[in-house]
């Protein structure tokens, strides 16, 4: 089975964002438009983040587990989860505790892992409660920048686990 088959929900979460910066990059929009977008894609990265690493635990789960044990994982898992980068460890860490060391490693791999991964969730944050103050990093290049370490960690929990 094909790893794009297997995770078609996020797949076409992943193409809907990537779209969307693509068309709005090539728009020709006013800075407050442009800041809209950006902080609409904010929330589209940090959904992703999180629906991405739930699909593939739980897909994880339901691999090799018995169906009651499966549906348990499924039944557990917060309906809400900041996907910041303690918790990302700590999700890992219940499955396999050396999926968490691994995760530290890559997070460690590049200088701006855990700044953009924890940015995108916080961003998420301020702008669903209303706190404009705390969304002036929020701009197109910061989210293009913010997604592309997103992706790669989708892709390297999905070779994680794998």
């Amino acid at each position: 089975m094909s790893r794009h088959s297997r995770h078609n929900s996020h797949d076409k979460y992943r193409s809907r964002i990537d779209n969307l910066l693509k068309s709005y990059a090539a728009e020709d929009s006013t800075p407050e438009a442009q800041a809209h977008n950006a902080k609409y894609l904010a929330v589209l990265v940090s959904g992703y983040l999180e629906q991405a690493i739930k699909e593939l635990l739980l897909q994880y789960a339901s691999k090799g587990a018995r169906k009651q044990i499966s549906r348990y994982v499924e039944e557990t898992w917060p309906i809400s989860k900041n996907m910041n980068t303690d918790n990302i460890k700590t999700i890992l860490g219940q499955f396999n505790s050396s999926w968490s060391e691994d995760f530290l490693e890559w997070l460690n791999g590049k200088v701006d892992r855990k700044n953009d991964i924890n940015s995108i969730v916080s961003w998420r944050n301020s702008i669903a409660h209303g706190q404009e103050s705390k969304t002036n990093g929020v701009t197109l290049v910061s989210v293009r920048k913010a997604f592309s370490t997103v992706s790669e960690l989708v892709s390297f929990i999905d070779t994680l686990i794998d």
